[in-house]
């Protein structure tokens, strides 16, 4: 099924940078609050590795059979209104952090997938295209890794503006810019902003 293997790939992938929620009481009562119909689903829940905030990204995993058109929004149906609970159940800024990650199993339109995706209601949606490896679907998400070769320093803009910033501001030590470039290019969302305030806010 590719709700397995996309669970294993997820799970191989984030095993250097976040940390996976082991309170599976909490995992099952979001789960429970699925429809008992909507059989091919998961709940991982993420946290960056070395991120005190108690802030958790919730993902939720869902593989539909590709019967009909009436089958599956049906099913879609089902998957959002699960969202929806679940996203009533999260605290806080936890609420914004929640993904959906779809599959089918069968035939489906690629333009439909990418519908499903463009819609942001309740939560950011991925979806496994036709033909699409899911090493390549899971590149399209938050999960890819950016990189920069030491040969494109020279060329970076952010490497420019901290030379041009840090002339005015002497907080902006060579130490605080690594950091700081580190989190441009490995977070996202409430994760950045977490890292980038770390310092002030435990002076």
């Amino acid at each position: 099924m590719n709700l397995d293997n996309i669970k294993s790939e997820i799970c191989t992938l984030i095993k250097d940078r976040f940390n996976l929620e082991e309170d599976n009481d909490f995992k099952n009562e979001l789960l429970s609050l699925a429809d008992k119909e909507l059989t091919n689903k998961e709940i991982l829940r993420i946290k960056r590795v070395g991120v005190e905030i108690d802030n958790w990204k919730t993902l939720i995993l869902v593989e539909i059979e590709a019967k009909d058109e009436i089958y599956i929004k049906s099913e879609l149906k089902k998957a959002i209104s699960w969202i929806a609970s679940v996203k009533e159940s999260l605290l806080g800024a936890e609420n914004t952090d929640l993904y959906l990650f779809l599959a089918f199993n069968g035939e489906v339109d690629s333009e439909e997938c990418l519908r499903i995706e463009s819609t942001e209601q309740f939560c950011r949606k991925y979806v496994l295209l036709p033909n699409e490896d899911i090493s390549e679907f899971l590149n399209r998400t938050f999960f890819q890794k950016f990189i920069m070769s030491e040969s494109e320093i020279g060329g970076d803009p952010l490497e420019k503006a901290f030379s041009r910033t840090s002339k005015d501001y002497e907080w902006l030590t060579s130490e605080i810019q690594k950091t700081w470039k580190k989190a441009f290019f490995e977070l996202s969302g409430n994760d950045l902003a977490d890292e980038l305030l770390k310092d002030e806010m435990e002076a």
